[in-house]
C-alpha cells in the first residue's frame, strides 16, 4: 500500500521538534549494569550519562527493564544448542552469565536486578537532567510461559489454546497453551501466546501498554505486526475459529494507541516490522518503524538499489523511518559489514539521511563480538580508536539542528569529462536549516571515484568556505564554479564526506 505517514495531530510532540530525525541510543540494560559493576539504575553515575549525552543522543533505549521468569532462564541453562552457542561466542563463558531473553516478561514491573521502579525512575530523572529521554520495550505479542497470567486461571483466555488435534502438537505447553511464534520459525518454548481475538485481552494489553507510557518518553514495539488481525488470522486462526473466537473488526494499535495517547500525548512510538507492512503500522498510528530494506541493500552492496532507494523514497518516508546498522537482532556491524570501515560507510549513508538514527552500545567502540540477548557479556575486545573517532565526529553532526529539523533532498554526482572516477560508486544529497547548507557525499564501493556535485544554492559571490565536517579540513572554492560546474570530490573506497558551508 502507498505510504501515509500519520496527520501532525496523531504525532508525538517530541517527533514535531525533531521532524528530521533524532538519534535513538539502544542498552540492554542488565549487560550495562555488569559492565558498571553496579545492582542498581540508581547508582549510575553522572559521569556515564553525560558521556552518552556528550555523543549527541536524544533518546535512551534502555532494553529488557522488565521482570523475567524461572523457567525461561533454566530453558536458556539447560538446553544444549544453546550453551554451546553461548561457549563458542564467549570463550571464558561461565554459567552465571546467563540472564534469560528480555523478550519474556512476567509482567510489566522493573525487575529487581536493576533495582525495581524507584531505581528507573531516578534513571528517567538522571538522563533528563543530561538533555536525554527514555525509551522501554513493549512485548505485544506474548508473555512468558510462567507469567502472573499464565499462572490465573481466570486469564486463561488471555491466551490462545489449543483447540483439537493440531498439525504441531510441540507448539503447545502440556495446559494446551500455545507458545509464541511466527509465520516463518518454530515457536518459542519459552514464551505464551495472547490471544488478541479476545476483547479482555486487548483491554489487559492496553492497561499495560498505558503503564509502560507512564515510565518513558517513548516506546519500542517488539515485533508489532505480529498481532494485526492479518497475521494472527494467518497463524492462528484455524485455532482460533475453532474455539469459538471471532475475528475482531478493527485492529490492536489503531484502537489501542489513541487512547494511550490521550493520557501520554508526548509519546514516541515505534515498531519493529518486516514483512512490508510499515505502511500499515504508520496508518494505525506508530510515529517510527524500522526500516530492514535499508539496511539489507547495504549489507549487498548493491549500488543500483541503493541510489533507487535514496532517489524513490520520500521525505515523509524516510523521516519516520528507523535506520540502523547494528542492533541486538542483527550482528555487529564492523563483523557483518566485512570490516569497521565498511560499516562506517553504511553508517554514514544510514544515520545522514532523515529518520530516527539507532546506535546500539558498544557500536562507536567498533565491537564486533555479538552481545548475545540471553547472556550479561560478549567476549572481550579493545576498542577501535578509528571508530570511536568516527562516531564522534558523525554523532556531532547529527545534533546539529539541520540534522534535526532541515529539509533534505536527493542529488546527483555527475561524470567529470575526461576523468575516468567512476561516479556511479557515490550517492549524494543535500540538506538546509535557515541559512545553513551541507552537502553529503559517499563512496560505498572497494574503489576510489570521484565527480562533481552541483551546489545550486552556493551563496553570494567570490570564494565560499566549505568545512568538511568528518575530517575538519576548510576548503574555499568560487562560488559561481559551485552553481556552474559544481564541487568536484575525489574519494576513497568506503569514504564518506559531509561539507557545510552557509
Amino acid at each position: 500500500p502507498p505510504f501515509r505517514h500519520p496527520p501532525p495531530a496523531a504525532m508525538s510532540a517530541f517527533l514535531k521538534q525533531s521532524p528530521a530525525g533524532f538519534t535513538l541510543y539502544e542498552i540492554n540494560s542488565r549487560p550495562w549494569l555488569h559492565e558498571l559493576g553496579l545492582k542498581s539504575l540508581a547508582d549510575v553515575p553522572d559521569a556515564a550519562v553525560k558521556t552518552i549525552a556528550d555523543n549527541g543522543v536524544h533518546m535512551i533505549w534502555l532494553q529488557g527493564v522488565w521482570k523475567l521468569g524461572r523457567n525461561g532462564l533454566e530453558l536458556d541453562m539447560s538446553e544444549p544448542s544453546r550453551m554451546g552457542a553461548y561457549k563458542e561466542a564467549v570463550p571464558d563463558f561461565v554459567i552465571e552469565d546467563v540472564i534469560g531473553s528480555p523478550y519474556a516478561v512476567v509482567e510489566y514491573e522493573v525487575t529487581d536486578e536493576l533495582g525495581g521502579d524507584k531505581a528507573l525512575k531516578a534513571f528517567r530523572e538522571q538522563a533528563k537532567k543530561f538533555g536525554m529521554r527514555l525509551m522501554l520495550d513493549f512485548v505485544p505479542n506474548h508473555m512468558a510461559v510462567d507469567s502472573v497470567w499464565a499462572e490465573d486461571p481466570d486469564k486463561i483466555d488471555y491466551f490462545i489454546r489449543k483447540a483439537g488435534d493440531v498439525k504441531f502438537p510441540q507448539d503447545y505447553m502440556p495446559n494446551g497453551i500455545a507458545h509464541g511464534k511466527d509465520p516463518y520459525c518454530g515457536a518459542w518454548p519459552d514464551t505464551a501466546q495472547l490471544n488478541y481475538w479476545n476483547p479482555a485481552l486487548r483491554e489487559a494489553m492496553l492497561k499495560n501498554l498505558t503503564k509502560v507510557a507512564s515510565q518513558c518518553d517513548g516506546i519500542r514495539c517488539d515485533m508489532a505486526m505480529i498481532i494485526l488481525n492479518c497475521k494472527v488470522d494467518e497463524i492462528w486462526g484455524d485455532t482460533l475459529r475453532a474455539g469459538g473466537w471471532k475475528r475482531p473488526e478493527t485492529d490492536f494499535w489503531e484502537d489501542a494507541i489513541p487512547k494511550m495517547r490521550a493520557q501520554y500525548p508526548d509519546t514516541v512510538m515505534m515498531a519493529e516490522v518486516y514483512w512490508g507492512l510499515d505502511p500499515e503500522l504508520f496508518r494505525q498510528g506508530f510515529d517510527a518503524t524500522y526500516d530492514k530494506t535499508l539496511y539489507d541493500i547495504l549489507r549487498e552492496r548493491h549500488m543500483d538499489n541503493l541510489r533507487n532507494y535514496l532517489a524513490s523514497k520520500p521525505v515523509s518516508f524516510l523521516s519516520h523511518s528507523t535506520h540502523f546498522v547494528e542492533n541486538h537482532d542483527e550482528p555487529r556491524a564492523a563483523a557483518h559489514f566485512g570490516s569497521r570501515t565498511v560499516s562506517r560507510a553504511a553508517a554514514a549513508i544510514s544515520f545522514l539521511i532523515p529518520g530516527l538514527r539507532l546506535q546500539f552500545h558498544g557500536q562507536w567502540d567498533g565491537f564486533k563480538n555479538t552481545l548475545d540477548v540471553h547472556l550479561r557479556r560478549a567476549a572481550s575486545e579493545p576498542s577501535d580508536p578509528a571508530s570511536g573517532d568516527f562516531y564522534k565526529a558523525l554523532n556531532a553532526i547529527l545534533a546539529s539542528p539541520t540534522l534535526q529539523r532541515g529539509a533534505w533532498e536527493h542529488a546527483s554526482v555527475h561524470h567529470v569529462e575526461g576523468k575516468d572516477w567512476d561516479s556511479w560508486r557515490a550517492v549524494a544529497w543535500r540538506w538546509r536549516y535557515e541559512k545553513t547548507r551541507m552537502l553529503v557525499v559517499v563512496n560505498y564501493s572497494e574503489e576510489r571515484c570521484g565527480g562533481h556535485l552541483r551546489v545550486p544554492d552556493a551563496p553570494g559571490s567570490g570564494e565560499v568556505e566549505l568545512v568538511e565536517r568528518i575530517s575538519g579540513e576548510k576548503y574555499m572554492r568560487d562560488a559561481a564554479g559551485l552553481a556552474d560546474e559544481g564541487l568536484h570530490c575525489i574519494l576513497e573506497p568506503w569514504q564518506g564526506q559531509v561539507f557545510e558551508y552557509t
